[in-house]
């Protein structure tokens, strides 16, 4: 009995000393992580609790982190990551420790914008973590070097979403270079694939195509059959916008054999993409009733997509175009004209998600910025306590002096920060009100399809065609807060063909002062046209021989873009109609004066217009005064 009590005695004891246990650097050093799961690396973490001073908790965070990412649970990875910045933050860190805990920086973040990327569709925030993960490999250049094309990769990646093709085209050249990355197929594929497309945006076809060809050689390496057939629909895409529609018809059939070939297990956006210009192939072999059919499937499948980004906007935007041809070879005016609404709402939802995911980051950024400001002060005031205590009145007005002094700085930082964010609300304002636009000029618009389909004119579906082609052109410029004045009296000169030759039957003169380089003058965009619409709409309306005069001149000394606009319609005094529209601030006339008031503050110029009679009872003129800035 006495011996059995003794050997548990002795076990208890082992189990004692095993569990407390002081582990070497060395040790730590050693223990395999490669491939590890959760029970080895528990052990791993027992082992750095054992002594504070041991190095290889970001190594721990970084594992965990990498284990999740493969199990595929973003949640928990942005758990263990998160931690580990936190850690990371601790200022109780020697600057040794530090430095040697940093090296893990990069895949942290790497890891955490790969899943905001991938499950959370927060392309923003995951491009804030992937260029803190670039600085990383600056400050560490000779270690881990390996997972750095993958870091660029998903930067590209993630520029492209958001629409930043100029740099997703930077990134994307730069892993073109990179000979090892792109001896991976599964690698190489995409990069090609994402080439093609900036290539196609940029107008170089010859180079997309090269491209895109390449992509889906890589593919077929390793069978990713739904990557082959996205490269198809891209050389479809190209053909048909180029109106070279065999060429079209036959990259999208490509596309259909390869999804029958070898169907997915789930749908993705790609495969939808591949249905909708399948349903382009039928319309064009004249089967429109199967057409039409397959293009309300795939729009009914899509629409239960709530977050409308980039591709989502394309796809849906594609498939209506297709559906409104079809119903325009069958004569069906009134879907036509229920198809052009929904496309309209589809858009404006778009744009409104785009706008409200701004103001959301901008109102993060504030609170986090004024919760920093207040420890800021808690700790300078506590700072200050304990100075007063400890030296008293020698060192009191020294101390006066430097609170003052941080003061006067504070002040400064918060006038600055407080610029900054007005600039960036007014130009959040300023993408509002161009937004606000073009509903209106769209609500316009309609209004002509439907007074057109009313009538059964036959030029109902040309009218649609080209409409549809000036709405794309000003839905690009209105996302922008300068464009070229080449690209704004494009869009202008468009609307007033659209106008003169389907709405209402007028005549128009475009003069542009010659010394102007429109292409190197950048303006505020649709401060133009609306003046043009209401001429149109009620200053030319019942006019037979109407005539609308723009005149184009540049003020270099004030920077000012001097817009006059003049018709010979029936003037201000003879029309109550008028009057509500232009005098007395419509809907878009109080959009352009706040627009003119904001730019006229933001860029300290004279901004305005004036609208006056031209001869008393007939005619008027508006003379837009407009800011610019240069290209260069």
């Amino acid at each position: 009995m006495k011996k059995i009590l003794i050997l548990l005695l002795l076990i208890s004891t082992h189990k004692s000393i095993a569990q407390h246990r002081v582990y070497t650097q060395k040790e730590v050093d050693s223990f395999k992580l490669r491939g590890a799961k959760p029970p080895q690396l528990e052990q791993f973490k027992s082992m750095l609790e054992s002594d504070e001073a041991l190095v290889g908790w970001m190594n721990y965070y970084r594992q965990m982190s990498y284990h999740y990412l493969r199990e595929r649970k973003p949640d928990s990875l942005l758990l263990y990551a998160t931690e580990g910045l936190q850690f990371f933050e601790n200022k109780n860190l020697s600057p040794e420790k530090r430095t040697e805990e940093g090296k893990y920086l990069k895949e942290i973040y790497l890891y955490m914008g790969m899943v905001l990327t991938d499950y959370k569709k927060d392309y923003r925030k995951s491009t804030e973590y992937l260029l803190k993960s670039v600085n990383e490999i600056d400050k560490y250049p000779n270690y881990n070097s390996k997972v750095n094309p993958w870091i660029i990769a998903s930067l590209a990646g993630n520029y492209l979403r958001m629409g930043d093709k100029k740099k997703a085209f930077e990134y994307r050249l730069s892993l073109a270079k990179d000979s090892s990355y792109m001896a991976i197929p599964s690698e190489a594929a995409p990069t090609y694939n994402h080439l093609g497309i900036l290539y196609d945006e940029f107008g170089k076809k010859d180079s997309a195509l090269y491209y895109y060809r390449k992509s889906i050689k890589n593919r077929l390496k390793y069978d990713h059959f739904t990557g082959v057939s996205a490269a198809y629909n891209n050389m479809g895409d190209l053909f048909r916008e180029e109106g070279i529609v065999d060429s079209a018809v036959y990259y999208y059939e490509k596309s259909k054999e390869n999804l029958d070939q070898h169907p997915p297990s789930n749908y993705s956006i790609s495969t939808y993409f591949t249905l909708s210009n399948y349903n382009y192939v039928l319309l064009k072999r004249g089967k429109i009733d199967e057409a039409i059919d397959g293009l309300e499937t795939v729009l009914d499948s899509i629409s239960r997509i709530e977050k409308i980004d980039e591709n989502i906007k394309s796809l849906n935007s594609a498939a209506m175009d297709y559906l409104m041809e079809a119903y325009a070879k069958k004569g069906r005016t009134e879907k036509i004209f229920e198809v052009a609404k929904a496309k309209s709402v589809m858009l404006e939802k778009f744009i409104q998600q785009t706008l409200d995911e701004k103001l959301r980051e901008l109102n993060i950024a504030y609170e986090v910025k004024e919760k920093d400001q207040s420890i800021e002060k808690l700790e300078a005031i506590t700072a200050e306590q304990e100075t007063i205590i400890n030296q008293r009145n020698i060192i009191t007005v020294a101390l006066f002096g430097l609170l003052a002094l941080i003061i006067g700085i504070s002040i400064l930082v918060f006038r600055q920060k407080k610029l900054k964010s007005k600039y960036e609300t007014a130009n959040l304002k300023q993408r509002l009100l161009r937004s606000q636009l073009n509903p209106h000029f769209v609500f316009n618009a309609l209004s002509t399809v439907s007074s057109l389909a009313s009538r059964n004119s036959e030029n109902t579906s040309k009218y649609i065609a080209k409409l549809s082609s000036l709405i794309r052109l000003i839905l690009k410029n209105s996302r922008e807060e300068f464009i070229s004045l080449e690209d704004e009296l494009q869009s202008v000169e468009d609307y007033l063909e659209l106008q003169s030759n389907f709405s209402q039957k007028f005549s128009y003169i475009l003069d542009i002062d010659k010394d102007i380089d429109k292409e190197e003058i950048l303006i505020p965009p649709m401060f133009i046209q609306p003046f043009i619409e209401n001429s149109i709409e009620h200053g030319l309306r019942d006019v037979d021989d109407g005539v609308i005069n723009v005149e184009i001149r540049l003020d270099k000394k004030n920077k000012l873009i001097i817009c006059t606009i003049s018709d010979n319609g029936i003037g201000l005094s003879e029309t109550s109609k008028f009057n509500n529209a232009i005098k007395h601030e419509s809907f878009s006339g109080e959009i352009l004066k706040e627009r003119l008031q904001i730019y006229a503050k933001s860029l300290n110029k004279e901004a305005k217009y004036t609208i006056e009679e031209v001869v008393e009872g007939r005619g008027i003129e508006v003379v837009i005064w407009l800011p610019y800035i240069t290209e260069s």
